[in-house]
Formats: structure tokens, C-alpha cells, sequence
């Protein structure tokens, strides 16, 4: 199976480097440590430039000097690979098996169980931390979030010409669907359930087919299903 490279999609940290001017305040021509010795000037100032660093990965978008970093996932043969191509195919057959397993869960849930009545202490409180969990192992929603938010139309053009932006965007919109697909399971879930393990159990298989994206690409990249 065909995979992308390594650099473009691995998901990354960008590391800033801060020049110090030797004009500004708070610059000293020679520093001492504690033994004596002289010390490069800039020790002095690694607050402040710790500071820097920090505002400047904030406001900074993957812009020019920035490389631009896609999730190792399945969903990002979607925009990435031709659509006559086995990695997208690929990559839409993961999502459909996604997909189709959520939605049987989703109606199996609401068909086949009832809200039960006076349930013990313990299965309630199971179903408020849950529902924390849940909101804790839900990445989908978040990742389209940051995607969006990160790559722009001309940021995408400027550093991949070849793609498509709308592929793109809707690569993220259906991160989205899947979030608040697997969310609405764990709200029927949580309601309906009577046991304590029930609701552990059922989150993590939830969970587990949210992460089948995750998963085929893993299996991809070590050529598994075939040659790259």
C-alpha cells in the first residue's frame, strides 16, 4: 500500500529560534556564574525569551518558513492522493467501515434498550465520569478544529500546489461527523446503561472504531498491505 512520506505527514513541532538584539534592555556584556566563570551573554534573558517563543507559536499560522504537517491518519489520503488512486479508495473504505459500525451501534442502542429506572449509586456515577472520558478520548472534533483553524487556502496552495483545498475541508468535515457521530453513541450509551463495566467497555469500543483511521495507517506505512 502506498503511503506518504514521513515529512508530510507526521505530526510535528516547529522550533522557533529568538535572536537577542545586544542593544536591548536587559543585555549584559559579560555574566558570571556561581564558580566564576564568564558566561555567554544571552543566559540572562531565557525568560524572556522563553516568553517570545511562546507568543510567537501562538499568533504564528504555518506560513512561509513554516512547515506544514498533516495527521497520520487515513483521512489525509483523502485530500492528499488522487481519487483514482488505491490510497484513497483505501482511505474511504476505513471511513465507510467507520462509518457503518458507529451507525449500528448508534440504532442497536436506541432500538433495542430502555432507559432504566432507579439505577444503583455506583452505575451513576460511572455515568458522570463517562461522560469526561468521553470529552477526553474524542479527537476527532478537536483535530479538524486545529486543521482548519492552522491551514489556510493559500497556505495550502503556497506550500502544495498539486492539492486540493476543498478536499481538504472536506477531509476535516468528516472528522467532524465521526466526532459528533461517536458522541451521540455515548450520550445513548450513558442513558441507557445498568452496569458499571457496560459503560467502560462500550466507550472503549466506540473508541476503537473512531481510531480505525489511525490504525490502517500504522498498518500502511510498515507495508503491510503492500509495497510503497
Amino acid at each position: 500500500m502506498h503511503c506518504m512520506t514521513a515529512s508530510s505527514l507526521k505530526m510535528t513541532t516547529t522550533s522557533i529560534s529568538i535572536a537577542q538584539d545586544p542593544e536591548s534592555p536587559g543585555f549584559n556584556e559579560k555574566s558570571f556564574n556561581e564558580n566564576g566563570q564568564e558566561t555567554p551573554p544571552h543566559t540572562n534573558n531565557t525568560v524572556a525569551e522563553m516568553g517570545m517563543l511562546i507568543n510567537g507559536t501562538d499568533d504564528a499560522k504555518d506560513g512561509e518558513g513554516n512547515e506544514i504537517n498533516f495527521p497520520e491518519s487515513s483521512h489525509s489520503f483523502l485530500f492528499t492522493e488522487p481519487v483514482k488512486s488505491i490510497p484513497f479508495v483505501f482511505s474511504l473504505l476505513i471511513a465507510s467501515m467507520t462509518y457503518a459500525c458507529l451507525f449500528i451501534a448508534l440504532i442497536n442502542n436506541v432500538v433495542n434498550k430502555d432507559v432504566p429506572v432507579n439505577v444503583s449509586t455506583c452505575v451513576r456515577a460511572a455515568q458522570y465520569i463517562g461522560i469526561l472520558i468521553a470529552l477526553l478520548m474524542e479527537e476527532e472534533i478537536p483535530t479538524a478544529l486545529f486543521l482548519l483553524k492552522r491551514i489556510s487556502k493559500p497556505i495550502l496552495h503556497s506550500k502544495f500546489p498539486e492539492l486540493c483545498y476543498w478536499k481538504f475541508v472536506g477531509s476535516c468535515i468528516l472528522r467532524f461527523s465521526m466526532g459528533y457521530l461517536f458522541l451521540a453513541n455515548v450520550v445513548v450509551i450513558l442513558v441507557k446503561a445498568e452496569d458499571v463495566l457496560e459503560i467502560f467497555y462500550d466507550v472503549l469500543a466506540l473508541q476503537f472504531l473512531q481510531q480505525l483511521d489511525d490504525i490502517a495507517f500504522s498498518v500502511s506505512k510498515i507495508e503491510v498491505l503492500g509495497k510503497t
